[in-house]
């Protein structure tokens, strides 16, 4: 069987024939791979910089690959032959309350499972075998972009969770019962940043985002079409905080130096949640007390958000089906390129670097 292959904590990649009977199964149902989409947690596997990856059980390599849409080979257990499904990439202990009820994102042993990055086998192989109560079904009308449906399963959990914390306030909605009059930053415009505006806009906050540049073509094509407000940071956030004032939820999609909480922290209102989404890999955030005081003060919260479960998947094939509809212009720009798993050099390429202007880069098994 071909797959796609890394040795962590070290660096590298390989696309190579191994043996089936030395990668993992998780059930009976086989499906066969038609894409895999490559994201920075991949990336940042493959250059040896997400010290959490870890290899399963016994065994000296790991398949790559946590976002897969596959075609189920034979009816089996409400599935049709024909069907295109995704997996869930998180599993959970098996010995927690939160796993038992199917909800490893809240594991408490933190034993949990994820394809491709931690402990289990991934998707980037010409199949595998599965349980049925971790698939997904893919509508074919969604085909073109639902490999978008497991990132978007993350930000769905991300705002769900915003949503129940901010339960805590007597009224967070607004005088006519929505959200629209609620303001939220997000910081960075990269894939997730993306997501989080679709996602945020569909809900019907107001949205800035921003990024230490002008936008780029595809960015300025989600920011007309949604009516987002763009914000370029490049001399600081102060000129923003001038203009707007405080912000209601701020989301830190950056991935960069932490160092950069600091400059954003300042922007968040009284009652105010700072999500923190993705693993950065450097600096730190000095907190002095002043800043302590007012984030005990003015009830802000800050929570870090991770990883959907198979309700947010499914919600996320809602969202990418209604965005269609919405925002046209901008889902056709979700799939920024396809690669062969046959164009061994691209996909090496694709694989350990990020393009300009990238939303989604997914692999075809040809």
């Amino acid at each position: 069987m071909k797959a796609i292959i890394v040795k962590p904590p070290n660096a590298g990649v390989q696309i190579k024939d191994v043996d089936e009977k030395k990668l993992d199964s998780y059930g009976k149902l086989r499906i066969r791979t038609i894409y895999n989409g490559i994201c920075g947690t991949d990336r940042e596997i493959v250059n040896g910089k997400l010290t959490l990856s870890t290899l399963p059980k016994g065994k000296d390599f790991l398949v790559l690959g946590h976002e897969a849409i596959g075609v189920v080979e034979e009816s089996y257990y409400g599935f049709s032959q024909g069907d295109l499904v995704m997996p869930v990439n998180r599993r959970g202990c098996g010995i927690c309350r939160n796993c038992l009820v199917g909800r490893p994102d809240f594991c408490e042993t933190g034993e949990f499972g994820e394809a491709g990055i931690h402990k289990m086998d991934g998707f980037m192989r010409e199949w595998w075998y599965d349980d049925p109560k971790y698939l997904v079904r893919i509508p074919k009308s969604i085909e073109d972009i639902g490999i978008l449906a497991q990132p978007l399963a993350d930000i769905e959990k991300s705002i769900e969770e915003i949503l129940e914390v901010q339960k805590r306030v007597p009224v967070w909605t607004c005088d006519d019962g929505t959200l629209n009059c609620r303001k939220v930053l997000v910081v960075g415009t990269g894939p997730i940043g993306i997501l989080f505006t679709l996602l945020f806009r569909t809900y019907g906050l107001e949205v800035w985002v921003s990024n230490r540049r002008e936008p780029t073509e595809v960015e300025q094509t989600v920011i007309e079409e949604t009516k987002t407000n763009f914000y370029n940071s490049a001399n600081g956030y102060d000129k923003l905080k001038e203009s707007i004032g405080k912000f209601d939820v701020i989301i830190d999609a950056t991935g960069a130096d932490v160092n950069i909480l600091s400059n954003v922290i300042p922007l968040l209102g009284r009652n105010g949640v700072l999500g923190l989404f993705g693993f950065s890999t450097s600096g730190s955030v000095p907190l002095d007390y002043k800043t302590l005081q007012e984030i005990v003060h003015a009830n802000k919260t800050i929570i870090g958000l991770v990883n959907g479960q198979k309700p947010h998947f499914q919600q996320a094939v809602v969202h990418l089906a209604s965005w269609k509809t919405l925002y046209p212009k901008t889902s056709k720009m979700l799939i920024t390129k396809t690669v062969s798993i046959n164009d061994e050099n691209e996909l090496l390429k694709v694989l350990k670097e990020k393009e300009r202007g990238e939303i989604k880069i997914r692999i075809l098994w040809e």
